[in-house]
């Protein structure tokens, strides 16, 4: 048996190897854990288009929205780990969930295997035009003013923790209204049904540029460099520390690390092209690649700090 060891993990190993250099060799599915529209979507559908040249094989996007994320994260988790079920994962699905949900079906650190961190979604506060208030000071005035009448949409995680700390941080009422996905707030916001919302720019960039929505601040650090008149929260008076959703590319556990660091130099080519950067940034996403290492670090860290901030916050979870 001893004799018959070194044989055998030579033979995985080639096997191993060999399955890296042919891969792949048929289409990849590409998990979407929300709907079509979304943020994650948008640039999903971007990066994927490149990387299926870069890759030479057809990649298959496949949006399971619903629970924050919960729904396609927990279906990618279950997907056989060899290189072609793969998720675009964020925020929400990678570090929020454990601390909103009180069961979800899958583990973001023990179920996945990350690839390649693309970048971040900016997010901004926006409200129906027919909302009067030309700034933050000026909305939480009118909260303050009438209490529980205005009322702030999310589709997911950083929306709501933005308007439950935003309530927190400034004593006002204000009624939380979750719904599937971003794309579905907007459009109930454009409709004059919900007051508010925090947002990804990507799900409602061009209805603030086409004046069919006001944006009031971003809930970045800083002011955006996709919106620099914008101003940030902080310079409107209320820290919202530095909210923004990453996202990034997950394979499920198991997948071989020969296969992960092919998908990884893909990407890594693919999110330095000056044509995919332009076309990320025309939809409120601005692309940054980190790879495996850097990016699991990413997913610890930002688990540990969704404690912090939806305890802060009141959040309980669901």
């Amino acid at each position: 048996m001893r004799r018959l060891l070194p044989t055998l993990l030579f033979a995985l190993f080639f096997c191993s190897a060999a399955s890296a250099q042919t891969y792949p060799s048929r289409p990849i599915t590409l998990i979407v854990p929300f709907g079509p529209g979304s943020g994650t979507d948008s640039v999903a559908r971007v990066v994927m288009h490149r990387l299926s040249e870069v890759l030479k094989t057809p990649i298959v996007v496949d949006n399971r929205a619903g629970a924050n994320g919960a729904i396609g994260a927990s279906f990618a988790a279950r997907a056989t780990p060899d290189g072609y079920t793969l998720m675009i994962g964020g925020v929400s699905t990678h570090a929020a969930n454990p601390s909103l949900m009180k069961s979800i079906q899958y583990d973001p650190k023990a179920d996945f295997v990350p690839i390649s961190q693309l970048g971040v979604f900016p997010y901004f506060l926006i409200v129906h035009p027919q909302v009067p208030a030309k700034s933050v000071k000026e909305l939480i005035e009118i909260a303050k003013a009438t209490p529980g009448s205005v009322s702030f949409a999310y589709g997911n995680a950083i929306g709501q923790l933005a308007g439950e700390m935003l309530k927190k941080r400034t004593a006002t009422d204000l009624l939380a209204v979750p719904y599937k996905s971003s794309p579905q707030g907007v459009t109930d916001l454009m409709a004059g049904r919900i007051s508010m919302m925090f947002v990804d720019m990507t799900a409602a960039l061009p209805q603030v540029k086409a004046g069919q929505l006001r944006a009031l601040a971003t809930t970045t650090k800083d002011r955006s460099a996709l919106f620099p008149d914008l101003p940030s929260m902080k310079e409107a008076g209320i820290d919202l520390f530095d909210l923004s959703a990453w996202t990034g590319i997950f394979a499920p556990k198991g997948t071989a690390p020969e296969i992960v660091a092919k998908l990884s130099d893909a990407l890594h080519q693919v999110m330095d092209e000056p044509a995919v950067r332009e076309s990320l940034a025309g939809i409120g996403f601005e692309a940054k690649w980190t790879g495996p290492k850097e990016f699991a670090q990413r997913v610890s860290d930002d688990l540990d700090l969704w404690v912090t901030l939806t305890q802060e916050a009141g959040i309980e979870r669901q």
